[in-house]
């Protein structure tokens, strides 16, 4: 599974808050790639602190704070 489908995934879960649209993103993930939900949220949180650093493409309902 890409990146980029690993952050559609993202933003198509449900609302809620960052932690449950990641869970169940990471479920789905899990389900699609035979991995663990652990193994899977881990990557999906190392995609999206990636793509959150890139200029070029903030992800709606996901921030981080500004490295200090």
């Amino acid at each position: 599974m890409t990146k980029d489908e690993m952050i559609e995934w993202f933003k198509s879960a449900p609302e809620g808050s960052r932690h449950q649209r990641m869970l169940w993103a990471a479920r789905k993930i899990a389900r699609l790639t035979r991995t663990t939900e652990g193994g899977a949220y881990t990557m999906l949180l190392d995609v999206l602190m990636e793509a959150e650093r890139l200029p070029h493409r903030p992800i709606p309902g996901f921030s981080m704070p500004p490295d200090e």
